[in-house]
């Protein structure tokens, strides 16, 4: 009999396991897709790797294709919008002082939101980073699309404030910049994830990185790339 849960209690506790279930339904998403990518998973798939009946997929995303820009959406919104928060607060604090921002202030607020908030849960961080990758390569034109958008008023932001911090890069060169830029910081936070599967070079031992060493790493990597001179030849 329903009348055995009171009813004081009831809108809580619904509204408690349709959060749970939603968030179920994400990560079990999220991991078939970043193994088996999205094409190649299939609705039961989810419902039987999350645990719940087949109905509450309709109910919560409306079809797969939906469930799927919400794994995105859940990774990419907050660590953009902190990207951008970042940046506008640094041209506001370079603004006041008079002074142009550093290379590397630009950089730090691209890559430390993204380690620092996808990476306090290893494994979600390495699912995510998987599927980022499979996603560019998969024939999902419209999904790819919808990622990209995610990323429009980041790279518009970013690439006017790399171009004004490094005087005389050509924007057809940035292109490429930025793009190995993310490459390194998406490779490198599944190498970071996955640190005890790495294949070790003979004879030497890396160092395991903290968050803040990664972080760092990347910074330093990246600014050399940013700011080094274009090549002269095609």
């Amino acid at each position: 009999m329903t009348s055995q849960i009171r009813p004081s209690s009831l809108p809580h506790e619904t509204a408690h396991s349709h959060g749970v279930t939603r968030v179920t339904i994400l990560d079990a998403a999220e991991r078939l897709f970043s193994e088996n990518g999205v094409e190649g998973t299939s609705v039961r798939d989810i419902v039987r790797e999350a645990g719940v009946n087949l109905g509450a997929i309709n109910y919560h995303f409306g079809s797969k294709e939906w469930l799927a820009r919400e794994v995105f959406c859940r990774r990419l919104e907050p660590v953009n919008r902190e990207r951008i928060a970042r940046l506008d607060a640094l041209e506001a604090e370079a603004a006041s002082c008079g002074r142009s921002l550093a290379l590397d202030q630009i950089v730090d607020a691209i890559i430390r939101p993204a380690v620092e908030m996808e990476g306090h849960n290893m494994a979600n961080c390495s699912h995510f980073m998987q599927l980022i990758s499979r996603c560019f390569q998969e024939p999902n034109p419209e999904l790819k699309k919808f990622v990209e958008e995610q990323f429009a008023l980041v790279a518009q932001r970013f690439d006017s404030a790399i171009l004004r911090a490094v005087p005389g890069l050509p924007a057809q060169e940035l292109f490429w910049r930025m793009n190995f830029l993310f490459g390194a910081l998406h490779h490198g936070q599944l190498m970071w994830a996955r640190f005890d599967q790495m294949p070790r070079p003979q004879g030497i031992e890396p160092v395991r990185l903290d968050r803040e060493g990664l972080i760092r790493r990347l910074i330093t990597f990246t600014v050399a790339g940013l700011s080094a001179p274009a090549p002269t030849a095609a």
